[in-house]
């Protein structure tokens, strides 16, 4: 869901913050479950929850949801994947900037999903990748 400058308040921080914590124990939670079954396949995997340095409502804020994969023995990268839970960025029309230009907005975007959909979806993510053929 987007949000314009105008509707960031104390409210939809929060909302961001309850967000964020509550993916970022779940992001713990998959990685305990899901470490030692991708081991015994000679894979690596890292999930982690990270947040860029700011304030939610600067551009460039953003915070997500991470997964990569590599294999034990070369060190290959082998899959990545996120899911980006908010966003903040300066656009113009539409367009997203690296700098502010006259007329230039920042806007917010949050994941419209819900918590249990985001944990099935990273499960199922999961469960596909254990079973790949090596």
């Amino acid at each position: 869901m987007k949000y314009g400058e105008k509707e960031f308040t104390l409210q939809l921080k929060n909302k961001i913050n309850k967000t964020e914590q509550e993916l970022k124990e779940v992001t713990m939670k998959l990685g305990q479950i899901y470490t030692p079954l991708f081991q015994k396949q000679n894979l690596d995997l890292f999930m982690k929850f990270e947040v860029t340095n700011g304030d939610h409502f600067d551009e460039g804020y953003e915070s997500a949801v991470i997964i990569f994969i590599n294999n034990d023995i070369e060190g290959d990268m082998l899959h990545f994947y996120h899911i980006v839970v908010w966003k903040c960025s300066l656009t113009f029309l539409g367009i997203p900037l690296s700098k502010k230009i006259f007329g230039s907005k920042v806007i917010g975007e949050l994941v419209d999903e819900s918590l249990s959909d985001i944990k099935v979806e990273l499960e199922t993510h999961l469960d596909d990748l254990l079973e790949l053929p090596d």
